[in-house]
């Protein structure tokens, strides 16, 4: 028989996660410094759209969260919250290991990706939160809920129309039929098109493409090159990756300089 992930367990661990990271607005605001306050690397690289969402894994005893820039920005959002997850149940005992996701969608292939995937949206889309922010914000019963008051959810809990939605449902706010309304709304009007209505940042249906790293990276390679553990040759291509020119590092680039000034 399939294992069930103790759904109310990990409503408790996202929540006490925001609460001692001191998260006091509606929805996370930053996640990209959260994962850094943590003490987690994070890199985000646009690998192309399609090719993967992220993954995360223990090196040397620290953890590191990569995900894919070349994807929307709330896809990467949500990818980076999921990765959190695996972060906390699945590398508990810092063994080294590595956790692919192409697809946080296809939930039901182990309890590790449910588990992970329901994190992420309670630690994004806490019941509490949602409820607050319905009540207080728009104002709103569950049942008057429009697309337009999903994109106002989306804006400040900073995930997507479906994501916000099957939220919604899968915490009884929304029925069967308002869910399946509420997306056939969408497919009439564009997830653009309705951002354009309330004049919102459109910020969250595009890919950022960012490439970013720890500073840590750089250090790493760089001292690896120079104490000749690595040629130059891979210095150059991981700083290529990265859209960095390596040439000044090169040894002899950095003598010819110290003789000119000699």
């Amino acid at each position: 028989m399939m294992q069930m992930i103790d759904k109310t367990e990990i409503e408790i661990r996202a929540l006490k996660v925001r609460q001692e990271n001191s998260i006091q607005t509606y929805g996370v605001k930053d996640i990209f410094c959260l994962i850094e306050q943590l003490n987690i690397y994070s890199l985000r690289y646009p690998f192309g759209k399609d090719v993967l969402l992220g993954f995360s894994t223990v090196y040397e005893g620290k953890k590191v969260i990569v995900s894919n820039s070349s994807e929307i920005l709330s896809r990467e959002i949500f990818t980076i919250c999921h990765e959190l997850g695996h972060i906390i149940y699945d590398f508990a005992d810092d063994d080294q290991d590595l956790i692919v996701d192409i697809d946080i969608n296809e939930i039901n292939k182990d309890i590790s990706e449910e588990r992970a995937f329901y994190f992420a949206n309670c630690f994004l889309m806490p019941e509490n939160r949602l409820s607050d922010f319905i009540k207080f914000e728009l104002k709103k019963y569950n049942n008057k809920l429009t697309a337009l008051d999903i994109v106002r959810i989306q804006m400040e809990f900073n995930v997507s129309y479906n994501a916000a939605v099957m939220r919604l449902h899968e915490i009884g706010f929304l029925t069967l039929k308002h869910k399946s309304e509420l997306f056939d709304e969408k497919l009439q009007i564009s997830s653009a098109a309705l951002f354009r209505m309330i004049d919102a940042d459109d910020k969250l249906l595009k890919p950022s493409n960012v490439i970013k790293v720890p500073a840590q990276f750089y250090e790493f390679v760089i001292s690896n090159y120079n104490n000749d553990y690595i040629p130059f040759s891979s210095l150059k291509y991981a700083l290529d990756l990265l859209g960095e020119d390596a040439s000044p590092l090169k040894k002899e680039a950095i003598e010819n300089n110290e003789r000119k000034i000699l």
